[in-house]
C-alpha cells in the first residue's frame, strides 16, 4: 500500500514538474467538492480521471459519466447545459441519471434516480466565487427509496451553497454545505484543488448525516486531465 502511494505521489510530482502553468485561467471549474457549478467544458474539451469522463459537445453543452461507479452497480450518465458563462457569472441546468442494481435479501432489486438540477455561479470578490444550486430527485423501482441506504452517490432533492477561493494561480480552497430534503440530513465538505496546464488534483473530505441516525465521512480524492479538443 505504501509503495503504491509513493508511486502515485511521484507520478503527481512529475506531472507537476512538466505543467507549471496555471490550469484555471480560461478554464473555470465544473464542480466544487461534490456540487456542480454553473460552468461547463468548452467545445471539444474533454476530461479523463479516476472513473470520470466528460466531453464538451459545444461551448454550452457537455456529457459525462463515472465508469468507476459501474463497479458498484451504479450505471450513470450526466448532461449539463450552460445558458451563459462569463468570467464572473454562469448559469446552468443539468441532469444526472443513475440506475442501481442492489442485492437485497438475496434478490436483485433495482431502482432508478432521475435528478435534474440548476446551478448559478457568481464572482463576489477578486479571488472569491459563490455557487448556489438546487436539485430535485425522483426515484422509481422495485421498493420504496426509504429501504435504500443513503450515500454520497444517491443523494435526494437538495439545496446547496459553495464557496471557491483562489489561494494562488495553481490552487483553490473550496467549501460547501447543503441540506438533503429526501434523506433529511445536512452535508458539509471542504477540499483543496490544484491545477496546472492539463492536470488537476482534488483532496478533501465530505460529511453527510442522513435521517439523523447515520453518518458518512467520505474522503474526496480526484485526479484528472483536462485537454483541449
Amino acid at each position: 500500500m505504501k509503495k503504491r502511494l509513493f508511486v502515485m505521489l511521484m507520478s503527481v510530482m512529475v506531472v507537476m514538474g512538466f505543467t507549471v502553468e496555471s490550469g484555471f485561467k480560461g478554464r473555470p471549474i465544473e464542480d466544487i467538492v461534490v456540487m456542480p457549478t454553473g460552468y461547463t467544458l468548452g467545445k471539444g474539451e474533454f476530461t479523463l480521471g479516476l472513473g470520470s469522463i466528460g466531453y464538451g459537445l459545444s461551448d454550452q453543452f457537455q456529457l459525462g459519466t463515472n465508469v468507476l461507479l459501474f463497479l458498484f452497480q451504479d450505471y450513470n450518465v450526466n448532461a449539463k447545459f450552460s445558458f451563459f458563462k462569463t468570467e464572473n457569472n454562469a448559469l446552468a441546468l443539468g441532469l444526472s441519471l443513475h440506475h442501481f442494481d442492489l442485492p437485497v435479501f438475496d434478490a436483485d432489486e433495482q431502482f432508478t434516480a432521475f435528478s435534474p438540477y440548476i446551478s448559478y455561479s457568481s464572482r463576489i470578490g477578486e479571488k472569491t466565487m459563490l455557487h448556489i444550486g438546487g436539485q430535485y430527485s425522483h426515484y422509481s423501482g422495485d421498493f420504496d427509496i426509504g429501504d435504500a441506504k443513503a450515500s454520497i452517490t444517491s443523494a435526494g432533492s437538495s439545496a446547496s451553497l459553495g464557496v471557491e477561493y483562489d489561494l494562488g494561480k495553481n490552487s483553490k480552497a473550496m467549501a460547501e454545505t447543503g441540506y438533503d430534503l429526501t434523506f433529511k440530513g445536512f452535508r458539509v465538505g471542504g477540499a483543496l484543488l490544484f491545477g496546472w496546464t492539463s492536470f488537476r488534483l482534488k483532496l478533501g473530505v465530505n460529511y453527510f448525516a442522513p435521517n439523523g441516525d447515520n453518518n458518512y465521512i467520505m474522503p474526496v480524492i480526484g485526479l484528472w486531465w483536462r485537454f483541449d479538443g
